[in-house]
């Protein structure tokens, strides 16, 4: 069924005319449909790039690092890129046509290291990468209700995330706003290291959350969450001004937590402020 979606997209898409889409304006996630043009014998075809604003993210702990020699400005040459869309184009139908544990498993590892050729046009949020990405985030969404998946999963997410800033977080809100929050408090998901992360992203970063997050972590968290998930939260990337506001309340924590002499949340507190730098 998804192959046969995605097979009447491209159809769709290589009946509209370069004269039609010339008088698209690209507006806003909710306009990604008016960022294709014809003529690709990619599964979706390429547009320019867009002026929508995007955060700017670090290498990520944990997963691999961009491959030596890969492009940090979007596009790269036309026939490099026309090349790395068609093999990721072609790895994209296999993992939509593929369910079994291991075959599923395979796919997703194999997607990780693409999202990080990809990262520059996902940092630029070009047009081209805007379909890719949300069709993706439908196959990860379905992913998140099966702990098998879960991790390999939500290392794609959090590359997308950091990688896209506000237009992807946008976009993943109402696709996996609620998947998110619901793994937070399942405990078969307690070793996701980048569940709490990607729940403080879903949330926009906002000091209230981020200060609920660092309060249970201190408090409520099992050992085996804060040993998954402690070094993982992003504090590190935070802007200057929020990071300063978070290392204060960190800093409040210690003390309490000191006079309180509960040394477990008092090393807790100060590994978390420790991170903040």
């Amino acid at each position: 069924m998804a192959i046969d979606i995605t097979c009447s997209v491209l159809k769709i898409l290589n009946a509209i005319g370069e004269g039609l889409m010339a008088s698209f304006a690209i507006i806003s996630m909710h306009s990604y449909s008016s960022d294709f043009l014809p003529g690709d014998n990619n599964l979706f075809t390429r547009t320019k790039g867009s002026s929508a604003s995007v955060g700017e993210v670090g290498a990520l702990p944990g997963v691999p690092k961009r491959r030596r020699g890969a492009s940090s400005k979007p596009g790269g040459k036309p026939a490099e890129k026309e090349r790395f869309m068609r093999r990721y184009d072609r790895l994209f139908a296999e993992m939509q046509s593929l369910h079994g544990p291991r075959s599923r498993m395979e796919i997703l590892e194999k997607m990780k290291p693409m999202m990080y050729e990809l990262s520059p046009d996902i940092r630029a949020w070009t047009g081209d990468v805007r379909i890719r990405i949300y069709l993706l985030m439908q196959e990860i969404a379905k992913d998140l209700d099966n702990p098998t998946y879960a991790r390999a999963s939500l290392g794609l997410l959090v590359l997308i995330l950091s990688n896209g800033g506000n237009s992807a977080v946008e976009m993943a809100r109402p696709i996996l706003g609620e998947k998110i929050q619901a793994m937070h408090g399942d405990a078969r998901y307690e070793s996701e290291r980048f569940l709490p992360r990607l729940l403080l992203m879903l949330d926009g970063l906002d000091s209230q959350h981020i200060e609920k997050l660092a309060g249970e972590a201190i408090h409520t968290w099992s050992d085996d969450r804060f040993r998954a998930s402690g070094d993982f939260l992003g504090l590190e990337v935070l802007e200057k001004g929020l990071r300063n506001r978070v290392k204060g309340i960190l800093g409040g924590e210690i003390a309490k937590t000191g006079n309180a002499k509960d040394m477990t949340a008092l090393n807790r507190a100060v590994e978390l402020y420790h991170a903040a730098k």
